[in-house]
């Protein structure tokens, strides 16, 4: 009897040990659950990957990869400040009607950018300037007598692939805008030709073309420049392209 039950305990013993050792098919479906979950998460990082691609695609500059050797680079008021009401500007003002878009710089670039198919790029400085007219010019006195560089916005790719500039600009407290020096200093125009055009009082260009000289590289070639008065801009555009036409350049 003693026998039979050793026997038995023997078998259920040996039962057991067979039974710990089989395989255990719920771990191994949770280990492949775990290596599908890493899966899913490596395909999420790669979906993310490509939308970081895509979207860096998106937001690069517009005219980053240059389609013409002429850049038509311009300050004006109306895109440096912020109008809370434009209606109540009146536009017959001298002083306030270029604080409204395209302003009247913006309008020459225009008509510039129409006729020589150029790329325009638009300076605008980090701060921006008051529309209100004495508080503006109050800053522009400030900034010329301080020699300041306001800081600028944006930044133009291969400037090595623009050979004529177009460079615009109000005449500001007898100068030209001092972000007008930023940009200026901020790219090699080593050998460009450049041209000044200029939204101006009774004072016409003042000391801005001397201002520009003495910052721009001493190999650029300076054509002539254009001035339009600045009660008469929205006039202008005959004399403007009569002006281009006449500039030694192609295009």
């Amino acid at each position: 009897m003693k026998r039979l039950i050793s026997i038995f305990l023997t078998l259920c013993l040996l039962l057991g040990i067979t039974a710990c050792s089989a395989p255990q098919p719920s771990k191994e479906i949770s280990s492949a659950n775990g290596s599908n979950s890493e899966l899913e998460s490596d395909s999420t990082d790669s979906a993310d990957s490509s939308a970081d691609v895509e979207e860096s695609t998106l937001t690069q500059p517009e005219g980053s990869a240059p389609q013409s050797n002429i850049l038509i680079a311009y300050f004006t008021w109306a895109e440096n400040t912020s109008v809370a009401d434009p209606d109540s500007v009146d536009v017959d003002a001298i002083t306030s009607a270029s604080v409204l878009m395209p302003g009247n710089v913006g309008l020459l670039a225009q008509w510039i950018e129409e006729e020589t198919g150029g790329d325009k790029f638009s300076i605008i400085t980090e701060e921006p300037y008051s529309s209100d007219y004495d508080t503006c010019l109050n800053r522009a006195i400030e900034e010329h007598d301080d020699n300041a560089r306001p800081a600028i916005q944006g930044n133009i790719e291969n400037m090595g692939d623009y050979d004529i500039v177009f460079l615009g600009f109000p005449n500001w407290w007898y100068s030209c805008p001092m972000a007008i020096l930023t940009f200026i200093e901020k790219y090699d125009l080593s050998g460009k030709t450049i041209i000044p055009f200029c939204s101006h009082g009774t004072g016409g260009f003042a000391a801005s073309l001397r201002d520009i000289g003495n910052v721009l590289p001493d190999d650029c070639t300076v054509l002539e420049e254009f001035g339009a008065y600045r009660p008469e801009v929205a006039q202008s555009k005959d004399e403007l392209l009569a002006w281009l036409a006449e500039l030694d350049i192609a295009y």
